[in-house]
């Protein structure tokens, strides 16, 4: 309910501001009748005083009209024989040589060019008419402008009449200046300023003087020449007079601006003051606390408690500050519109003349009439309006304070972020450029803001070099900041490869190196690379030397046994059963010793890819069953329980059957000497894939007996057995050419170790 009201009493606000507005522009327009009235006196009086001012001629107009002289008579010539106006106005002395006649005839051609030009501006305003040496004229107008000098005195009051001033100039035979004023000026003053002001012209401005004033030097090789037995009536319109400022003292009485200045002197500039001001007392009252809190049935509200749409703070998500800054400006600027239309109503000067424009013409007065005023006060109201709104969004500035404003009200200031996020990802991507990419986006983006920038420069007319100079300085320390950074990444870069070729492989450039980052990203493959490599390389190392260690230990072993019982069995005095014995103990430890070689070869052979294989179909079930045979009795032994999770189904793989033989048994072998006695050995075979490719993987996971400190890649290697102590038999090759045999039937040993858990998994066909 207290919302309805709200939205009532805004909407009644609303209409009494219009309502105000509105009748403030009424009120304005009435006092038009009465700056006019002023206005037109003032005028008057001001008409009245320049006509007794002496008139005075345009030197410029006068020039003009000497100038088209010259271009008249080199016109006729053209047409008659097609001369250049070095033909008609320049002879050459014998002196002159043919650069310097070349010379001078381009500088006069130039001059008549120029001088064409700008007569061709107003040849249309000017009447004329060109008397020719054989009697006959040609003129540009209607008008008997030729009976100026062959014509009656009344003929001659007929011009008078038509033509502000009109006169004849002309070159006698002898090439002389001459001029004649019309009927009305001869002997008058303005008639006699006329004829000095056209001799001054031809003293000042005629083409030997040109060239001799334009080049600072005396012209002796050629004779400058004028028109001769050439003569032109001239006649000025009133339309003339004013369009080339012929007489300067009607100039002035047609000045727009002098006009515009009196109707804003007369009245108008107060009254658009007194309405300005009004419209913004209004918009005080009418955003005060008490109007928006008026129409809630005197019920009081905190000022926390006042709904957002009724608070001083930015309606919704619109940002206004710049709008109203420029319909302040507007308005302040749109005086000159309230002159222009103070100005329609010159006519009228009160109610008395309003009326009887309004039936004076029946329809056509009233529609002016009404057209008048209507357009007036709606201009006015418009005026007013974007006044009062403009000023409503600058208001909260005196409650929020500036910067809190601009924070709220500025669409500038909310698009500021966007522009920083744009620039500074715009910076990011020109300094990390990819040089292993193409970087023509990057490319376009650089030019298409340097264009941007051109563009604003030009637009800028004569400060655009001003703006140019400084967009150069900002360019300079753009780019040397940007080089400077490129010269401080290459350093870091350079350190970094320095201390990695010096042998420091735990080097890591961490720093942000711009353009060289992917450099960076290679030169750390590098580093691991090589730091992969060395590791390698030491481990190498560490394994040739326990390879070394382990075979002799394991061959010394064996032939240590078998001298020592070659040397007992030498003695005499041993009994036929110590004998038997003797020689058990050697046969066991030949056995061993030849078991031991045997591996050897076989690694050897495994790691030099010299194996021949005899591939054959072979169930790898039944094999792993018929292995698992022939060991049951060690199991049983060491209490080892084992268990099978196989598939009925027959898993047949194309392999090795002697090769996958010795892989399974050397496991098994390793499953009696190093599992935990009396625990579970666990069996997994299953079929991997389908269909003609399909594989088979194997898992025997068992619990060791003794902790295992070796790694799972270390347990493969070789002569590397899981008791560091080294007490169980074995060479400690099992691992190792049950990996090498797998994979070279293109199969796969990978051992795991979780705690005392030991897990091999073998895998044969598609998991490979």
């Amino acid at each position: 309910m207290l919302d309805i009201k709200l939205k009532n009493n805004r909407k009644n606000r609303n209409c009494v501001i219009i309502g105000a507005i509105a009748l403030a522009a009424v009120l304005s327009v009435c006092t038009f009748p009465g700056i006019a009235r002023r206005a037109n006196g003032e005028l008057e009086r001001r008409n009245i005083e320049m006509m007794k001012q002496e008139k005075d001629i345009n030197e410029a107009a006068v020039k003009l009209l000497y100038h088209a002289c010259y271009v008249l008579n080199l016109e006729y010539a053209q047409r008659e024989e097609n001369m250049s106006a070095a033909d008609v106005y320049m002879k050459a002395e014998r002196s002159a040589s043919e650069q310097q006649e070349s010379e001078y005839a381009g500088r006069i051609n130039d001059f008549l060019e120029n001088w064409s030009n700008e007569f061709e501006q107003y040849r249309s305003a000017v009447d004329y008419c060109v008397l020719l040496p054989d009697g006959t004229y040609e003129k540009n107008t209607e008008r008997a402008l030729e009976k100026a000098v062959l014509g009656s005195e009344t003929e001659k009051e007929a011009l008078d009449s038509y033509y502000d001033d009109y006169f004849t100039l002309g070159f006698n035979e002898n090439g002389v200046f001459e001029i004649h004023a019309g009927a009305a000026d001869a002997g008058s003053e303005f008639g006699d300023l006329l004829i000095k002001s056209f001799l001054q012209a031809d003293r000042k401005d005629s083409l030997r003087t040109g060239l001799n004033d334009l080049y600072g030097m005396e012209i002796t090789d050629v004779t400058v020449g004028t028109p001769v037995n050439f003569k032109v009536i001239f006649g000025i319109t009133p339309d003339a007079s004013e369009q080339i400022a012929w007489k300067t003292s009607d100039h002035l009485n047609n000045d727009y601006y002098y006009y515009r200045y009196v109707y804003a002197s007369s009245g108008t500039a107060a009254v658009y003051l007194a309405g300005l001001t009004l419209v913004a007392a209004l918009m005080l009252v009418m955003t005060s606390r008490r109007v928006r809190m008026s129409g809630m049935d005197g019920q009081m509200l905190a000022e926390q408690e006042l709904p957002e749409y009724l608070s001083m703070n930015r309606p919704g998500n619109w940002y206004l500050m710049e709008a109203a800054v420029i319909g302040v400006i507007c308005v302040m600027a749109m005086r000159e519109a309230m002159v222009s239309l103070a100005g329609d109503w010159s006519e009228w000067e009160g109610i008395g003349d309003i009326y009887r424009a309004f039936t004076a013409n029946q329809f056509a007065g009233a529609w002016e009439v009404v057209g008048t005023i209507t357009g007036s006060v709606f201009g006015v109201f418009c005026i007013y309006f974007v006044w009062y709104v403009s000023l409503r969004f600058l208001r909260p500035v005196f409650t929020l304070g500036l910067w809190e404003y601009i924070r709220q009200y500025s669409f500038c200031y909310q698009i500021i972020p966007l522009v920083s996020r744009i620039w500074k990802k715009f910076v990011t991507e020109v300094q990390h450029i990819d040089f292993s990419q193409k970087s023509i986006k990057t490319i376009i983006k650089i030019v298409a803001v340097n264009f941007a920038v051109l563009v604003l420069c030009s637009c800028l007319w004569f400060f655009g070099i001003f703006a140019l100079v400084v967009y150069s300085v900002v360019l300079f320390f753009l780019i040397k900041k940007y080089y400077d950074k490129i010269v401080r990444d290459y350093q870091v870069l350079q350190r970094g490869v320095n201390r990695i070729a010096m042998g420091d492989l735990n080097t890591v450039i961490t720093e942000d190196i711009g353009v060289f980052e992917p450099i960076k990203g290679e030169l750390e493959q590098v580093r691991t690379g090589f730091k992969r490599a060395v590791d390698e390389e030491v481990k190498s190392q560490r394994m040739k030397t326990e390879l070394i260690t382990n075979v002799s230990h394991d061959l010394k072993t064996p032939l240590t046994a078998i001298t020592t019982y070659i040397e007992l069995l030498k003695k005499e005095d041993i009994t036929e059963e110590e004998r038997k014995a003797y020689i058990d103990t050697l046969e066991k430890k030949s056995l061993r010793l030849k078991v031991l070689i045997e591996d050897l070869f076989e690694v050897s052979k495994a790691s030099s890819n010299n194996v021949t294989l005899n591939l054959v179909d072979v169930d790898v079930v039944n094999l792993l069953k018929q292995v698992s045979i022939e060991h049951a009795d060690k199991f049983a032994e060491q209490g080892l329980d084992l268990r099978w999770n196989v598939p009925e189904e027959k898993l047949v793989q194309r392999l090795d059957s002697q090769k996958t033989y010795r892989i399974f048994e050397n496991l098994f072998v390793n499953v009696v000497k190093y599992a935990m006695p009396g625990s579970r050995v666990y069996v997994e075979v299953r079929r991997t894939g389908a269909g003609p490719v399909s594989g088979v993987e194997i898992v025997m996971k068992n619990m060791s007996a003794e902790e295992l400190t070796v790694s799972s890649e270390d347990l493969t290697e070789r002569f590397v057995r899981g008791d560091s102590a080294r007490n169980t038999e074995g060479s400690g090759l099992g691992l190792a050419i049950a990996k090498s045999f797998a994979e070279v039937q293109n199969g796969k040993l990978h051992v795991a170790v979780d705690g005392d858990l030991f897990k091999v998994v073998i895998c044969f066909g598609d998991m490979v």
